[in-house]
């Protein structure tokens, strides 16, 4: 991907994959009694600020790569007993959750739930979830005619 002459890319990816919301269904998808189910379910990931310079910038752009990290604050009214997992089961966790067949499903759960509730305390504010971001914007260079361009697979 490069873009057209005078062209901008901008792109935004979630970079909180070593985060407990992650690895904690990680480590718990690597048990013998759910990894028989879960191999070679897809598992979220993208790359580093710098990957996405290094490589855009290969690619003939002029590029601002960063990250930040937001504060979410889930469930400040105190209703959802586990607001981590029902963030994550609607989103990274989900291939997970939707290949172990029933039974498993709801072990994982309770224990995901649980390991959860330990690595995200309630507090005054709710339950904060720490969510990274990285994000991109590169911009092709004045009077590159695209010779020599590459194919950009970060």
């Amino acid at each position: 991907m490069r873009p057209g002459e005078g062209g901008v890319l901008a792109l935004t990816v979630p970079g909180n994959f070593d985060e407990p919301s992650h690895t904690l269904r990680r480590e718990l998808a690597d048990r013998p009694r759910y990894a028989a189910h879960l191999d070679g379910i897809a598992a979220p990931s993208s790359h580093d600020p710098a990957d996405y310079l290094r490589v855009l910038t290969a690619a003939g752009c002029v590029v601002d790569a960063w990250e930040t990290t937001y504060l979410h604050v889930l469930d400040p009214a105190g209703t959802d007993p586990d607001p981590v997992f029902t963030w994550v089961s609607a989103t990274g966790a989900r291939p997970t959750l939707q290949a172990l067949p029933e039974g498993l499903r709801e072990e994982f759960t309770v224990e995901f739930r649980d390991a959860l509730r330990r690595a995200y305390p309630r507090s005054e504010a709710g339950v904060v979830l720490p969510f990274r971001r990285v994000f991109a914007v590169a911009r092709r260079r004045d009077g590159d005619d695209g010779a020599g361009a590459h194919t950009v697979r970060a």
